[in-house]
């Protein structure tokens, strides 16, 4: 986690709730009853049925990061309410485990 807490610049609360994870083709989504719904989709490269990626980055999650585009966004948690489904914002998706490796 100390790798994440950069991203983080004001703790808003915590709270213990199911996450959903839904990972097919290029699409990603995680949700969380009554909190969050969020949804990527990759941006096709040269092939079409992988995304555009961008390496050696320097974020703490990966090094290797898929270029993608949000479809939707929800929060309403810890007093921030939040709604986007413009199809306008960036996002971008990665594997990520909690254990190093």
């Amino acid at each position: 986690m100390a790798a994440v807490g950069p991203l983080v610049s004001t703790f808003a609360g915590v709270e213990s709730k199911p996450i959903r994870i839904e990972r097919g083709g290029m699409r990603r989504s995680v949700s969380i009853p009554g909190m969050l719904d969020i949804a990527v989709e990759g941006i096709p490269g040269a092939s079409p049925t992988e995304p555009i990626y961008l390496d050696n980055v320097g974020h703490p999650a990966a090094s290797r990061l898929a270029l993608a585009k949000a479809s939707r966004g929800h929060m309403h948690a810890f007093g921030i309410n939040w709604d986007d489904t413009s199809g306008k914002v960036n996002g971008h998706f990665a594997p990520f485990a909690w254990e190093q490796g």
